[in-house]
């Protein structure tokens, strides 16, 4: 059997020795179930993007950390890579993918100019392409529109719109305020949508087989454009169904990477038969999701681990 952890529940069995009794129950429980083969445990690169942020903070733990993974997966990997159709379970030493993931960190441009120090690109030809001419009417509707294209205002060109583009998805997720700005300003949007009688009527109108109970996602879902953002199709769907349901409010996030990587926890969490997270905004976004996409993976807390000794009993 499968089981995936998010990184608190290895955490947890790393400090198993300080926990108190009731908790110590629980975690030594879960080890023992890996240590005595009866479930297979791996890891992935959402625990090396956890751990990368942990590590940004304090270096000194991270050999512990990543001691602790390998013992417990034996260097299970997980990994949808990038321009892949679909997901790798292969053995990969964590050390040597976390120092992988670190020089690439080190030499990531942290801004859209970064790209050109070496010299000239062809990108700048981009500066040759105006916008149209209402795209500054944008700015005039609301400020988070100069917030986000800052540069598109004074360049007024497809390099400066691809750099604004660029430079806004690294600021998100560095600025915690603007990304809960930004979360504010999607859903002012959607909700004025939703709430556009007009609109929706003409929607419907054009959709002669639309159910009435649809809600603007569910309508995006069924009928709007499909875009891809990997190669794997499934990938983009449990991404993008975690997003919209974080999108919806409720256990909602604040931080851009910590709500992404639980989307990336929840897709490899769907590979398995149970996906063991003791957060609960992670928890009920990724039951909505596997509920959505009709995927089997059952979401519990460590605490709830007789759920899967029971299973396992059941498949003997």
């Amino acid at each position: 059997m499968n089981v995936y952890f998010d990184l608190n529940v290895f955490d947890r069995i790393e400090k198993i020795d300080s926990l108190e009794n009731e908790e110590k129950e629980i975690y030594s429980e879960l080890e023992n179930l890996i240590l005595t083969d009866k479930i297979t445990v791996p890891y992935s690169n959402a625990h090396l993007n956890d751990l990368f942020r942990g590590f940004q903070k304090n270096p000194n733990y991270i050999q512990g950390h990543l001691k602790n993974i390998k013992r417990l997966t034996k260097n299970l990997c997980i990994c949808q890579y990038w321009g892949q159709n679909k997901t790798t379970w292969h053995f990969r030493e964590i050390d040597d993918f976390f120092n992988e993931k670190q020089s690439e960190w080190e030499f990531e441009p942290q801004s859209f100019e970064e790209f050109f120090k070496g010299g000239p690109s062809p990108l700048l030809l981009l500066k040759l392409q105006p916008l149209p001419n209402n795209w500054k009417l944008g700015y005039q509707q609301d400020p988070m529109f100069g917030i986000m294209y800052p540069m598109s205002k004074v360049e007024n060109n497809m390099y400066g719109l691809t750099a604004d583009i660029f430079n806004f998805r690294t600021r998100l997720a560095t600025d915690y305020s603007l990304y809960k700005a930004f979360k504010v300003y999607l859903i002012k949007g959607l909700n004025k949508i939703g709430s556009n009688k007009e609109m929706l009527k003409a929607v419907r109108g054009n959709l002669k087989d639309l159910p009435k109970h649809l809600d603007i996602f569910e309508i995006a879902d069924k009928y709007a454009p499909k875009s891809k953002t990997s190669g794997n199709e499934n990938y983009s769907r449990v991404i993008e169904t975690f997003y919209k349901y974080d999108l919806k409010g409720y256990k909602t996030d604040a931080n851009f990477n910590n709500m992404f990587d639980d989307s990336l926890h929840t897709f490899y969490g769907a590979h398995c038969d149970f996906f063991v997270t003791n957060d609960d905004r992670c928890q009920y976004k990724a039951e909505k999701t596997y509920e959505r996409l009709k995927i089997n993976t059952k979401v519990i807390k460590a605490k709830d681990y007789l759920q899967i000794k029971s299973c396992l009993h059941h498949n003997q």
